[in-house]
């Protein structure tokens, strides 16, 4: 295993315990009765290296996540080593480490001790990954499997049962699909069927499913279960849109940690080998920005949301009994026009402040520009979100976000038009939200549309308190070119 990093090794271990295995993201602790606790922090690694950084609340998230996963495929039938977790965790615990929220009951779950199988089981209906690694460079054999010549990234294929071996120190290496079947049968079975059990689950939500790795025993299933950082989810409404073009096909974002593989490769951190101590101290003396770990705590926030139907605190209260606050966000409602905020006026102020902190600003990018610019450089004055609101061109919500973005203000911008049914105006508006180049204004993701109208806004302000916003696009910057033709 690589080496732990600063921010990771200064971890808080937990007194009274003995720790058995601290591993890149999680502590394992031993409990009476061959019992183990698992507490998952927020370290984040990349291509076997352990990031000197942490991403606020993933060990929260993942956790519930797994939680989730574990319970639902639990109703069909699937053992899993699962004891006990939230507030139940109290019970096996010394009384000095209970109603320890942020430590233990959000980010741990109890766990009966198996004697794990050296293999993850790693099942994929999407050639993507490691899987369109091999099957570029192998002749079109994937893990064993010959597939059809012509496929492009992000294809779907029959499903594959894709093994690899669970290494201590450097890479997992690929075995045969065959020999491990025929060594754990039970456990090839039964993460084939939590696979197609979750990938269900997910698209009843406009996920798909594209990969998953699977652990476990001749008892059960065990360790993390379907979460981002076990398996690959992208939208499925972007999967179907990626799949269009004839050739040059790429798959989606993947809804996890991608977005820190990426910059890691800008870092030229993959390629290097983590068990070159020179190449660990490279990786963990580079500072990860802390806007790049905040959008990957809103992916994660995201893909809970889309696969739970509830946001991370919600489900710790109702399905973990864990007191976690409600979140308040703040909320800048801008309007084009003064007659734009008399349409919208009665469903903003039936928000109460407990659900949401309100403020609304007329504001015109045409007839106010330098106001504009300022309230984008201030990130929309502290705000969490911010919804332009108006009609016609509505270049208001896409000035905006891009001016903020300019500041290093990455904050949601979210789009709602208005205008009279079927009139240019509303159309005019909807496009100017819709068709933005790399669309950095919010929309209705799981149908592509603006939000619309004061039923619109309502329905933004519910997605916004009781909700998850989509993760912001990745901003690509375009240079400028004057002067590319000039007669004089």
């Amino acid at each position: 295993m690589s080496a732990l990093s600063s921010a990771r090794a200064s971890w808080p271990q937990l007194p009274g315990l003995r720790l058995v295995y601290r591993g890149k993201v999680r502590d394992v602790y031993a409990l009476e009765n061959d019992l183990r606790l698992v507490v998952a922090t927020d370290a984040v690694s990349i291509f076997d290296f352990v990031l000197n950084a942490l991403v606020p609340l993933k060990g929260v998230i993942l956790n519930a996540m797994n939680h989730f996963w574990t319970m639902y495929l639990r109703e069909f039938g699937i053992p899993t080593d699962l004891v006990a977790a939230g507030q139940d965790i109290d019970q096996y615990l010394p009384g000095d480490l209970r109603n320890r929220i942020d430590l233990i009951q959000s980010r741990s779950i109890v766990v009966r001790r198996m004697d794990m199988a050296p293999v993850e089981f790693v099942w994929r209906q999407i050639l993507t990954g490691s899987g369109w690694d091999q099957y570029t460079t192998n002749k079109g054999r994937v893990y064993g499997h010959q597939l059809p010549p012509g496929l492009q990234n992000g294809d779907a294929v029959p499903l594959l049962f894709t093994p690899t071996s669970k290494a201590q120190e450097g890479h997992d290496e690929p075995l045969v699909p065959e020999q491990v079947l025929g060594m754990y049968p039970e456990l090839v079975y039964r993460s084939m069927r939590a696979f197609l059990i979750g990938s269900d689950r997910a698209l009843q939500s406009g996920i798909l499913l594209a990969d998953a790795k699977f652990e476990g025993s001749r008892e059960g299933l065990g360790d993390e279960m379907l979460t981002p950082d076990a398996s690959r989810y992208v939208l499925w409404r972007a999967w179907e849109e990626s799949r269009k073009p004839e050739s040059g096909r790429k798959m989606p974002p993947a809804l996890d940690k991608q977005i820190v593989r990426v910059w890691g490769e800008t870092q030229g951190i993959k390629g290097l080998n983590p068990e070159d101590p020179g190449h660990v101290a490279r990786v963990q003396s580079i500072a990860v920005p802390q806007a790049l770990l905040d959008q990957v705590t809103q992916t994660y926030r995201y893909i809970f949301w889309r696969l739970t139907g509830m946001t991370i605190e919600q489900y710790l209260r109702e399905e973990m009994a864990v007191e976690m606050a409600r979140r308040v966000p703040k909320i800048a409602v801008v309007c084009g026009s003064k007659n734009d905020w008399h349409l919208v006026e009665g469903v903003v102020k039936d928000v109460d402040k407990s659900q949401a902190q309100i403020v609304v600003h007329v504001l015109s990018c045409h007839r106010n520009p330098q106001a504009v610019w300022e309230f984008a450089q201030s990130g929309g004055e502290g705000a969490d979100v911010i919804l332009g609101v108006g009609g016609k061109a509505l270049a208001l919500p896409g000035m905006i976000s891009s001016f903020a973005h300019a500041n290093g203000k990455d904050v949601p911008v979210v789009g709602v038009a208005l205008g009279d049914p079927g009139s240019e105006g509303l159309l005019a508006a909807q496009l100017s939200i819709t068709e933005v180049p790399g669309s950095p204004v919010v929309v209705d993701e799981r149908t592509g549309n603006a939000y619309t109208g004061a039923e619109g806004l309502e329905t933004a302000l519910h997605r916004i308190i009781d909700g998850e916003l989509p993760p912001l696009p990745q901003w690509s910057e375009k240079p400028p070119e004057f002067g590319i033709f000039s007669n004089y």
